[in-house]
C-alpha cells in the first residue's frame, strides 16, 4: 500500500460513523400501501438512522422523465404532496405508518406557492395504479421543484414509464429498480405490502433493499406492516483499529525517510 493510500485510509477510518447531515437513496423504503380507504395510507421503513429534524416529502405526482407533473403552476403538483418531519432520532428498522405515526404535515399551504395554489395533504392513491415517491428538498419552498435527493420510488402499475397522466410515472434520478425502487403488478384496490414472512427476518440494509425491491416479494395483505425490521449493523472501526492504521503510516514514513 502506498503512503498516500494509507493516509487516505486513516482519514476514512477516523471520520467513519460521523453524523450524516442528510439522507441518501435507500435510507428509507416504502413497504406497503392501501389505496381503497379514506384517507389512503402507506408504510415506510427507515433503513438507516434518521436524525431528529430531518424532513422527507412524499408525492404521488408522476415523474415525467425530467420533473414531477404539473409543478409549474401548482405547489402540490397535479396530485398530492405530503411532508414528514422526524420529531426525534428514528432508529434504523423503524416502520412509519401515515395512518398511525406522528410527524406528518397534512394541511397548510406549500411555502412560496406558484400562483398561490397547493397545500400539504395525505396521498390519494388511484386503485388503477399509482406511485409513491420519497425525496428531500433544498429548503422549504416548492419542494416538488427544488428536489435535492430522491430516496425511494414505489410503483404498482407493473412498470415505470414517464408520466403523461395521473396514473403513471417514471423512475426518479439516482434510483435503481430492484433496490432503491420497486414496481409491482398490484394495480388493484386494497392493501399490497412486503410479504409478512420477511418481517421477522434479519438482514443488512443492502439485503433489505434487494428484498423490498423485488416485486415477487410483495403480495395482498390484510394490513400495512408495523413495528420494526431487524437490520444487521455494519461494525464501525474501533479506536484500536484507527490507532494501528496510524502506526502503520508512521512506520511507512520512517522507512521512506531512512531510505532517502
Amino acid at each position: 500500500m502506498t503512503f498516500h493510500k494509507m493516509s487516505a485510509l486513516v482519514l476514512a477510518l477516523s471520520t467513519a460513523g460521523a453524523a450524516q447531515a442528510a439522507l441518501t437513496a435507500g435510507d428509507i423504503a416504502v413497504i406497503g400501501r392501501t389505496n381503497n380507504t379514506t384517507p389512503d395510507a402507506f408504510s415506510f421503513v427507515a433503513l438507516s438512522n434518521i436524525s431528529a429534524g430531518e424532513v422527507i416529502y412524499f408525492t404521488d405526482n408522476g415523474w415525467t422523465g425530467s420533473a414531477f407533473r404539473n409543478t409549474v403552476n401548482d405547489g402540490d403538483g397535479n396530485e398530492n404532496l405530503l411532508k414528514w418531519t422526524a420529531g426525534s432520532t428514528i432508529a434504523a428498522g423503524t416502520i412509519i405508518n401515515t395512518a398511525t405515526s406522528s410527524g406528518f404535515t397534512t394541511s397548510g399551504a406549500v411555502p412560496n406557492n406558484v400562483g398561490g395554489g397547493g397545500s400539504f395533504a395525505l396521498l390519494a392513491l388511484a386503485t388503477g395504479g399509482d406511485q409513491i415517491y420519497a425525496f428531500q428538498a433544498n429548503g422549504t419552498n416548492l419542494p416538488l421543484i427544488n428536489v435535492s435527493t430522491h430516496l425511494f420510488a414505489f410503483d404498482d402499475t407493473n412498470g415505470f414509464e414517464n408520466a403523461t397522466g395521473t396514473g403513471d410515472g417514471g423512475i426518479t434520478p439516482g434510483l435503481v429498480n430492484g433496490t432503491t425502487a420497486v414496481s409491482i403488478n398490484g394495480n388493484v384496490a386494497g392493501t399490497q405490502a412486503l410479504k409478512s414472512s420477511f418481517l421477522g427476518e434479519t438482514h443488512t440494509r443492502a439485503e433489505w433493499l434487494s428484498i423490498i425491491g423485488t416485486a415477487g416479494n410483495w403480495s395482498t395483505a390484510s394490513a400495512l406492516p408495523t413495528g420494526t425490521l431487524a437490520i444487521t449493523a455494519v461494525p464501525e472501526p474501533t479506536s484500536g483499529a484507527i490507532a494501528l492504521a496510524g502506526l502503520a503510516v508512521a512506520g511507512l514514513v520512517a522507512r521512506r525517510r531512512k531510505a532517502a
